[in-house]
């Protein structure tokens, strides 16, 4: 049985100011184990068992920055545990942190 893939956003949205905050919020399907919020390189991710049922069908995991730097700007993807095994990525996600003088912090993989 293939699990459905995830998918990603990002609260308020995916423009945030520089020492701003954002939440990306993963979604997959009831039962899910671990959730884990990937960056543009695979090997850097980070793990969440605080996972919420939010309908009976779907259930979300919320990864929170407090303060984004430059170095949060960039591509992140969701991918999560269920039933031994790791479901497919879910669609990237662009985040864009804007400096206090208007312009973009560039992705790491851009520079």
């Amino acid at each position: 049985e293939d699990l459905p893939r995830p998918s990603i956003s990002a609260e308020p949205g995916t423009v945030v100011p520089l020492g701003g905050h954002v939440s990306f919020v993963c979604r997959g399907p009831v039962g899910v184990q671990t959730f884990r919020l990937e960056r543009e390189s695979r090997s850097i991710y980070s793990d969440t068992e605080d996972v919420s049922q939010t309908t009976p069908s779907e259930s979300e995991a919320r990864f929170h920055i407090d303060s984004v730097s430059e170095g949060n700007a960039g591509s992140y993807r969701c991918v999560y545990y269920k039933a031994h095994k790791w479901s497919e990525q879910s669609d990237y996600l662009e985040l864009l942190v804007k400096r206090e003088d208007g312009t973009w912090a560039l992705p790491q993989s851009q520079l």
